[in-house]
């Protein structure tokens, strides 16, 4: 993908953002999704900060009226959480986060394929399918959570039936013989794949099943009449995705408050 990236495309993105936490937080036991006018909330339910965030959003109308709510809402279930904002409106919201005593701690990349097409070709020690039985979803939740370094039985709380029967979401998972080794997740939207939950056990990370299992979850997204591919992208994985092809043409900065600061407390507490 070359060349600079139409608004468009990265509106586009972002809403699959939005709309991945509505499947994958809303259909849980413990999360939710709250939306209001320039402000996305995105709880977990439980202490881990990064499934816990605020995102500021356009049109930006009100943004110290945004900071307050964010802040009244993870404080009064004693969550920590971050701000967040597209780097492309952080100028926007610049003085108001430094007002707020917010700092920049962590930049997650935003990842693009376009247009969508096909990868390599399924490896041969690795048998990918698409989940839909009880029994894959039980393997699912487990290997994804332990993937991610997660205690394996919470996967049950947020990788639920529900969000299995949903028709604009579809689950992966890789087999090594008999063993689930991998996952990814699939949330279309429109135009757009987005991919979600790329997990590999750590004893058989290093073999490409990381970038099989995307794939899988790519090629998915074309089945349902997605063009372009999107995802954000941790620091393992983002040089598998730059090798996919995919390009980084927008980033989300994380912010959070000066420790100690009455603006930021909210957001301080430890996990």
């Amino acid at each position: 993908m070359g060349g600079d990236v139409s608004s468009d495309l990265l509106d586009a993105a972002d809403w699959n953002y939005g709309l991945s936490n509505v499947a994958f937080l809303g259909s849980s036991l413990s999360g939710e999704v709250v939306e209001s006018h320039g402000l996305h909330i995105a709880s977990c339910g439980f202490r881990v900060r990064s499934f816990n965030f605020a995102w500021l959003r356009p049109p930006f109308a009100d943004l110290e009226g945004s900071l307050r709510r964010a802040r009244e809402y993870f404080g009064e279930r004693e969550l920590p959480f971050r701000f967040m904002v597209r780097n492309q409106f952080e100028w926007v919201c610049a003085a108001a986060l430094r007002d707020a005593g917010l700092r920049e701690v962590a930049r997650v990349p935003g990842m693009i394929l376009d247009p969508i097409r096909d990868g390599a070709a399924p490896r041969a020690d690795l048998v990918v399918r698409e989940v839909a039985s009880e029994e894959d979803l039980v393997r699912y939740q487990e290997t994804a959570f332990a993937g991610f370094g997660f205690p394996a039985t919470s996967g049950q709380i947020f990788l639920t039936d529900r969000l299995l029967a949903m028709p604009n979401v579809r689950l992966y998972l890789g087999f090594v013989g008999d063993r689930p080794v991998c996952t990814s997740a699939l949330c279309a939207t429109g135009p757009v794949a987005g991919i979600y939950w790329v997990a590999t056990l750590p004893e058989f990370r290093g073999r490409g099943f990381g970038e099989a299992i995307t794939w899988s979850a790519v090629r998915g997204g074309t089945l349902l009449g997605c063009r372009f591919a999107s995802l954000q992208a941790s620091a393992m994985g983002r040089p598998v995705y730059e090798r996919m092809g995919f390009a980084t043409p927008l980033h989300y900065a994380c912010f959070e408050g000066e420790r100690g600061s009455s603006a930021g407390a909210a957001s301080e507490v430890s996990t």
